[in-house]
């Protein structure tokens, strides 16, 4: 039901105008606040600033110290922070780096989140990304840093029209002169100290020693607070503040990250692989068990109905700073043959794929984990992630995506008589049918399928929105009549039957009820915060009312896209459909 209960006696437009979204003030992020540990020199001060002044829109820093460029770099920002009102972003593609190779696609969605998007409005697809921060960057005076990069679309992707870019590397990058006007500054780095690190190390309490030489064996390059105390219990925090006071640990590039300083973490690991190969493994172990711990918390309290909204984002928020360690990890246990840990490491990061889509993540998360299935004999694990790897690769969409997508759930399917899990089934069984949407093929039998596993399992929320997505499936093959028949029996309303209603009734030419239950979904999806889905009702509102000729109700509906484009961090101006 509406707002305000009157959906036979008020009409579409007045309805609409009386939908409030939250009332939103865009984040101005200040990412490189910390004076981060490095020699800044008077004369890179001076050159750095001599080079901005030029006005190229790329500034390219290289210089083979990274801590002295960071901080050269922040120096900088910092010193000129008026010019950009509207914030600065930084990254470190030293962070994400995996065989060589670093992720410029979750830096797009790391800006894009900073700069104050709602999560369902940041684009799944790597291209759409970047169009989005051009188009969001293109109203703010903005500086983006993206430091430690080796290959020029690395920060090339990160050039916006209207801000500023500066670039750290320790190599030559000439060909980021394709990508704007660029000034090239080649950096000699300061006298490094000289330090004795075995001593520095024995001058550590137990705590810090322990966690140092674990540094050495991580196969990533950074930790958070959370595999810190799950290492070390309560000293974790401890230990990494005596480190950091040390001059070992620095601060990473993502906020309450930490990695060890370079020539700390080339001591380290040279440590760590001169130990004997039964002491490497123990501690692998150590770093395995202390993952597992820390995801499967975090997963458990995303799906937790015990847990509330503010809990399940720092979940969320967990599972998505571990990720890179998550999966580099299952690399390395998968060559000792730890499947099952390999899969319940998989398992974890559902949720965060289920929030946030970061595609060459949960490409290599859950097809490690699906081959570790097979190889341990858990069925429903199988089935469940290459269910979910075919549904994030129909989501982004692309023509290799979409075939790969096509195999994983017809493998899923091969499995559906071994299945344990109605539930489990349901999801197969819609997935095919959102496949089978994409690929113009009869959805129809496929979503039968998935209501009825649903309704087996008593999930009620899934197999409502099944029988909503049926409902639209029967429109779509002109069996409008037959969709409302459907329709009439789902209880309770929301946004989903509302909108499929709307749809059939507009199929059957009836204007009045298409209209009522189009704004009812548009309220409904409002009040719950589904604001795609409420873009969703505003488009077929538009619709209805270009075919009926309100123009009263057409601009009220371009007034509310554009509301909701401003909300969603789009920015003024910009309608979200």
């Amino acid at each position: 039901m509406p707002n305000d209960g009157t959906s036979g006696t008020t009409d579409p437009a007045t309805r609409l105008a009386r939908i409030m979204l939250p009332q939103r003030t865009l984040p101005v992020p200040h990412q490189l606040r910390e004076i981060w540990l490095g020699t800044v020199m008077a004369e890179h001060q001076a050159a750095l600033d001599q080079a901005t002044v030029a006005g190229a829109q790329i500034v390219a820093v290289q210089m083979a110290d990274r801590e002295a460029r960071r901080a050269l770099l922040a120096d900088w920002v910092r010193r000129h922070a008026a010019q950009f009102p509207d914030g600065q972003l930084y990254f470190d593609m030293h962070d994400v780096r995996r065989d060589g190779a670093g992720d410029p696609d979750v830096m797009l969605a790391r800006h894009l989140r900073a700069l104050g998007m709602w999560e369902e409005f940041i684009p799944a697809r790597y291209a759409d990304r970047y169009h989005t921060l051009q188009q969001v960057a293109a109203q703010r005076r903005i500086v983006i840093v993206v430091d430690g990069v080796s290959h020029v679309p690395e920060a090339a992707i990160a050039a916006c029209a209207q801000g500023m870019l500066l670039v750290g590397s320790n190599r030559s990058l000439p060909g980021l002169s394709l990508h704007g006007d660029v000034v090239f500054l080649n950096l000699a780095s300061p006298a490094p100290p000289s330090e004795d690190l075995d001593a520095a190390v024995r001058r550590l309490t137990k705590p810090a020693s322990v966690l140092y030489r674990l540094l050495g064996h991580l196969p990533a390059p950074t930790i958070g607070p959370a595999l810190a105390r799950a290492l070390l219990d309560s000293a974790g925090q401890t230990a990494i503040t005596e480190l950091t006071e040390a001059g070992l640990l620095v601060s990473a590039g993502a906020e309450g990250r930490f990695r060890l300083r370079e020539h700390a973490l080339t001591h380290a690991r040279a440590q760590a692989t001169a130990e004997p190969p039964q002491d490497r493994l123990h501690v692998l172990r150590q770093i395995t068990d202390a993952c597992l711990k820390v995801v499967e918390e975090a997963a458990v309290t995303c799906t937790s109905p015990a847990a509330d909204d503010a809990e399940r984002r720092a979940a969320i928020e967990v599972l998505d700073a571990e990720q890179h360690t998550v999966t580099q990890l299952m690399q390395t246990i998968t060559h000792v043959q730890w499947h099952q840990d390999v899969w319940r490491l998989a398992m974890a990061l559902r949720p965060l794929y289920d929030a946030r889509v970061y595609q060459s993540y949960w490409q290599e998360s859950h097809t490690c984990g699906a081959e570790a299935a097979l190889w341990d004999g858990a069925i429903d694990v199988q089935a469940e992630l290459r269910t979910q790897l075919a549904g994030l690769e129909l989501l982004c969409g692309y023509p290799d995506n979409r075939e790969r997508a096509d195999k994983a759930i017809a493998s899923a399917q091969e499995m559906l008589t071994l299945v344990t899990s109605d539930r489990l089934r349901g999801l197969i069984w819609q997935t095919r049918a959102e496949l089978d949407e994409d690929r113009d093929r009869d959805p129809v039998p496929a979503w039968q399928q998935a209501r009825h596993c649903y309704t087996q399992a008593q999930d009620h929320a899934d197999a409502a929105l099944a029988t909503a997505r049926l409902g639209h499936a029967l429109v779509a093959a002109g069996r409008a009549e037959e969709a409302l028949a459907l329709l009439s029996g789902a209880a309770p309303s929301d946004a989903d039957a509302d909108l499929a209603r709307a749809s059939a009734y507009r199929a059957l030419r009836q204007h009045g009820p298409a209209l009522s239950a189009a704004v009812d979904a548009a309220e409904h999806a409002a009040r719950h915060a589904r604001y795609r889905l409420y873009g969703t009702a505003l488009t077929l509102l538009a619709e209805l009312a270009e075919e009926l000729q309100d123009e009263e109700l057409l601009q009220r509906c371009r007034e509310k896209e554009t509301e909701l484009g401003q909300a969603a961090g789009l920015g003024p101006g910009r309608p979200a459909r």
